[in-house]
């Protein structure tokens, strides 16, 4: 006990490291220590595209944009390929009945079924056009329906010929699912979904035509292979292309990101230049003239000048001092009693920061701090937003508890601990006969308790408060060649 009390009485001494927070300079502030084949986002766009020649039919689901490309166009532009292939392609599919029929036009009873059958073809793709215009790339479901829908369509289609009359015009579903396939690799997702759906077109079609010709199994093999090589690579060239977009919507995401951020960077400048150029000078004038004759206001001029000089120097770099931001609530003013040659770190800037907030509420704060060489760039930014919580909050108990107005704050970074105390000689209790209030267990405590760190009161009645804080330091980093 005598030896914590004889620390907490050499702490309140003015050594040649101490800095009082109104009488010292401001120091300037550190520096600033989507899957492959996934979807890529594109919804369907809500009207047609101007100047388009196809008037009528309906529209991508992408309007043609001007000006810069912007984050997810990528991704928007791909759809809108994706729906022009599947349009070619069910063109060119109804293109080959569309001949069919006019070769075998007056065939009877035949060509009217036939008719029938095309027609339900044709609304079935204006339907799946439509609705990929609509609400752009569609599910999968969507994709096996439309797969469903040209099995059907070979079986009916073999179920309306007989014989050697598959093999002429009338088994135009042939040509028509093949071109049609294209679908399947744009509808549908993964391998071996896009590869088991050509499978399927050329098993049906393989056993329609054995069983409506009579032909040989053999004989229907060439046709049927037709089928395998074209949903596959549509489905690779798909797959591919959502790729880059989606990394193309990332960089320019990125992109975007960093640009907004250094607009923020320059209006930030030129606030603070204008507030450097006028504000700042005319308080530095002040406090340090004799324009002022009261001392204390001179002192609080020159505090708010400190505080103001950094904040213009510091800007966005802040230490989080009880949950906020010192630069919204106080700034270090000055040198810390060691001549202020190196630039304050987090730590240090922070208790700066505190003891010129309590300065203006009327509580005077000294802030010791070892010599240079301190290692405070060793305390990370959750160790030093505790420590300072924390200091905060032990202040706040000096101003109400203690019948003093001045106190201490020291620093120092002992092996790997740092460590912050905050000291007072006012009226000081008996921490035994007391309990804890709130504000020690749980602002004080419960925050270094929060980072591993620990609490030491030291009091007595008449002889004041020893708040000693110790959080761990995570090991220097060790340099090779060293």
């Amino acid at each position: 006990m005598a030896e914590r009390r004889s620390r907490r009485a050499a702490a309140t001494r003015a050594p040649e490291t101490r800095a009082e927070a109104t009488a010292a300079r401001p120091r300037p502030g550190g520096g600033d220590a989507a899957g492959p084949g996934g979807d890529v986002a594109g919804p369907g766009g809500d009207g047609p595209a101007r100047g388009t020649a196809h008037a009528g039919l309906p529209q991508p689901p992408v309007r043609p944009r001007s000006g810069p490309p912007a984050p997810g166009e990528a991704g928007a532009r791909v759809v809108r390929m994706e729906w022009w292939a599947l349009l070619a392609g069910r063109a060119a599919a109804l293109l080959n009945v569309g001949v069919a029929l006019g070769t075998g036009a007056g065939g009877g009873q035949v060509f009217v079924l036939a008719a029938a059958l095309a027609a339900a073809l044709a609304l079935e793709s204006a339907a799946l056009v439509a609705a990929f215009s609509r609400w752009g790339r569609l599910p999968q479901w969507a994709g096996w329906l439309d797969l469903a829908v040209s099995c059907a369509a070979l079986v009916a289609n073999a179920a309306l010929v007989h014989g050697q009359d598959v093999h002429t015009w009338g088994f135009f579903a042939y040509p028509y699912t093949l071109v049609a396939s294209i679908a399947c690799g744009v509808l549908l997702r993964g391998p071996w979904r896009i590869g088991a759906a050509p499978v399927c077109l050329a098993v049906v079609y393989a056993v329609s035509d054995h069983l409506s010709s009579g032909q040989p199994w053999p004989n229907a093999v060439p046709n049927a292979a037709s089928y395998l090589g074209i949903a596959p690579v549509v489905g690779a060239v798909a797959w591919q292309l959502r790729r880059m977009a989606a990394e193309l919507d990332s960089s320019r995401a990125v992109a975007a990101e960093l640009a907004a951020r250094e607009a923020v960077v320059r209006e930030r400048s030129r606030h603070a230049r204008l507030l450097h150029d006028r504000v700042l000078q005319t308080l530095e004038t002040l406090g340090k003239g004799a324009w002022i004759a009261d001392p204390w206001m001179r002192d609080q001029v020159r505090a708010e000048a400190g505080w103001l000089r950094w904040l213009v120097e510091r800007g966005p770099e802040a230490v989080r001092v009880d949950g906020q931001v010192p630069a919204e609530r106080a700034a270090p003013d000055g040198q810390n009693g060691h001549g202020g040659q190196a630039e304050a770190a987090g730590l240090e800037a922070g208790l700066q920061a505190l003891a010129q907030e309590r300065v203006r509420q009327g509580l005077r704060v000294t802030v010791n701090l070892p010599p240079a060489g301190a290692d405070f760039s060793r305390v990370p930014g959750p160790v030093a937003d505790a420590l300072l919580g924390a200091c905060y909050e032990a202040l706040t108990n000096v101003g109400k508890h203690a019948g003093v107005d001045r106190a201490t704050i020291w620093a120092a970074v002992d092996g790997d601990e740092a460590v912050v105390g905050v000291v007072d000689q006012g009226s000081g209790f008996e921490p035994a006969a007391r309990p804890e209030r709130a504000g020690l267990s749980r602002s004080i405590r419960g925050r270094m308790a929060e980072v591993g760190g620990t609490v030491l009161v030291d009091s007595a009645p008449g002889e004041g408060t020893s708040v000693e804080l110790r959080a761990p330091l995570p090991p220097p980093p060790v340099h090779e060649g060293g």
